[in-house]
């Protein structure tokens, strides 16, 4: 018999991971069989809950999107295999010899589509091609500086390509932020450090004021802290789980949540991201912190730029 492959199960209810990990054992004598494993670290597939925003979140930062099995009400893009609900353990079984079988034959997999090359780019490569005496098909496009005359436009070229990949991996989110703390002296020190940035900024002193705010306007991010005090009906776990997993958004997909708090031990960050927060920050803030998080959503500091802040929406995609 097969040695048998290590499949770990993220998201789902108590019962329906009972029921998938009861599902391993119907596997058939000569076919590969599956044993469920706690630790992702030592999981070759995965079967993860669709429906589950926090859980695709995690398979994201993990890059595990490709060994998984997702079940729910929609595919995530990019999804190499899904189904839908009830759990039908013969096809569950069926979809993991199919995803065992792709990666054991990665020939099969899809190959990924690659970027339209600039028509400067195009040009330079057609010019390098015709140069007298440069009869190596295998030169390398990044030796721009080998080739004479051409040189100059193909590395202009190159560097567009540059910026277009660099644009299209950039976040497109709202340039709106949303702070909601109990403390009105922390809520307009953190204006203050977000408005080099361009955020429009909110500010709520309560649950309530913020579940309003979300109500009626797109934000891109929400900075959430974990206790906000005895006039709010919810604190910042419980608000940041009704952020992401339950309130319908303007913007037609949640915030990212970044909680900010004294309380920032491992605990707490663990607490966080449960409740679907993307990272913590403790109190005081960390400014280089902040700089590191904002930037890789796509905003950087007229501070550090010498100019006015560019936001997603306004940078050149060429």
């Amino acid at each position: 018999m097969p040695r048998a492959t290590p499949v770990a199960i993220l998201g789902f209810s108590t019962f329906d991971r009972k029921v998938l990990g009861a599902g391993f054992k119907l596997t058939e004598p000569g076919r590969p069989r599956y044993d469920w494993v706690l630790s992702m670290e030592d999981a070759t597939l995965v079967i993860a809950d669709a429906d589950d925003s926090g859980v695709l979140e995690l398979l994201h930062k993990l890059d595990r999107f490709s060994d998984t099995l997702f079940i729910g009400a929609q595919a995530p893009g990019g999804a190499p295999a899904w189904m839908v609900r009830p759990i039908d353990r013969v096809q569950v079984l069926h979809e993991l010899d199919r995803l065992q079988a792709g990666r054991d034959r990665p020939a099969t997999a899809p190959v990924p589509v690659p970027l339209p090359l600039p028509a400067g780019l195009s040009r330079s490569l057609r010019t390098i091609g015709a140069a007298p005496g440069r009869d190596s098909p295998g030169r390398r496009v990044d030796d721009a500086r080998d080739f004479g005359s051409a040189g100059a436009p193909l590395r202009s070229a190159l560097e567009a390509l540059r910026r277009q990949r660099e644009a299209l991996r950039q976040p497109q989110i709202p340039s709106r932020a949303l702070l909601v703390d109990d403390s009105e002296v922390a809520l307009h020190f953190l204006r203050r450090l977000l408005e080099p940035y361009g955020l429009d900024v909110d500010l709520a002193r309560h649950s309530d004021r913020a579940l309003d705010l979300l109500t009626h306007h797109a934000y891109g991010i929400v900075f959430l802290d974990i206790d906000l005090g005895e006039h709010s009906r919810s604190d910042g776990l419980t608000l940041c789980h009704q952020i992401r997993h339950r309130l319908l958004h303007p913007g037609g997909k949640p915030p990212m949540v970044v909680m900010v708090s004294a309380f920032h031990d491992p605990v707490n960050q663990v607490r966080g991201t449960l409740a679907g927060a993307e990272c913590t920050l403790g109190k005081p803030l960390d400014s280089l912190a902040l700089d590191r998080l904002l930037q890789r959503q796509g905003f950087q500091s007229r501070l550090a730029l010498g100019t006015a802040p560019l936001r997603p929406s306004q940078r050149d995609p060429s």
